[in-house]
């Protein structure tokens, strides 16, 4: 059996992507659990999101930060090239969509609150919960990876991302490659919704069974014979010494307390 001792995080609404990268990352008991407590006490946010659910909004603050902090800027140029402009675009016009919706409905506040992040990069609760309710990319996603340490494994893919598809091509070798890294870290898109893979188990030649962890709170169990085509295979790679690096950059741009990483 292959097998990544993955936690179970519950989402929040559309945060299944958030809360499945979260997953595979294990931010429990080192220091990237540390660096997310210490974005959400920064936040400064309700009760209500004090506990682990709080990380999640953590994330959304930090690719919100991540488009106007120079320092973090740099390094996503660097990592990402088109694909970094290509997200804040995206991020952008979805802001400026709620913003114009505000205004249609006379909520000058809100629509205040967004056009200061627009214009200065300043996050405010509106801007922050309109962001953090929407569907996470595949892009975001690997941006969040890259901020844990982590980097996306690519393979060849029709659609360009670099993830893995069971459509009947080369299933038999592609099950082997989903296999042999689980133990690092796999979550599933299908478009509308996000899942992480704990574990994948030999049921007999050529089949398998996938553990999964749904972010809608419950385990599931899948046969490798009845995934879809439209289930896209995304796997990642977490290394210590990049999250400690990352760890300190991201502390610098986010003016948080200097800590040990570990």
């Amino acid at each position: 059996m292959a097998y990544r001792d993955i936690p179970l995080y519950t989402q929040l609404t559309n945060t299944c992507g958030l809360s499945a990268l979260l997953m595979i990352a294990k931010p429990e008991g080192n220091s990237l659990e540390i660096l997310l407590k210490d974005i959400v006490n920064k936040m400064r946010l309700e009760p209500y999101y004090q506990g682990k659910i709080g990380w999640q909004l953590a994330e959304a603050y930090l690719l919100l930060k991540s488009c106007f902090n120079r320092s973090l800027g740099y390094y996503l140029r660097n990592a990402f090239a088109d694909e970094y402009s290509y997200f804040k675009m995206i991020l952008f016009q979805q802001l400026e969509d709620r913003m114009h919706a505000f205004s249609l409905l006379k909520n000058q506040k809100s629509a205040n609150d967004i056009r200061l992040y627009l214009r200065k990069g300043i996050v405010r609760k509106t801007t922050l919960y309109e962001y953090l309710f929407e569907m996470k990319t595949n892009l975001e996603l690997k941006i969040l990876a890259y901020f844990y340490g982590g980097h996306q494994i690519l393979f060849p893919s029709p659609d360009g991302t670099g993830c893995i598809f069971l459509d009947g091509k080369d299933n038999k070798k592609k099950l082997q490659i989903l296999y042999q890294h689980v133990p690092d870290g796999i979550i599933i898109g299908l478009g509308h919704h996000w899942l992480a893979v704990q574990g994948m188990r030999t049921i007999k030649k050529n089949k398998y069974e996938f553990i999964i962890h749904d972010p809608q709170g419950k385990r599931r169990i899948y046969s490798s014979e009845k995934i879809e085509k439209n289930f896209r295979f995304y796997i990642f790679q977490f290394d210590l010494e990049q999250r400690k690096k990352m760890d300190k950059i991201i502390r610098r741009a986010l003016k948080l307390p200097k800590r040990k990483s570990s």
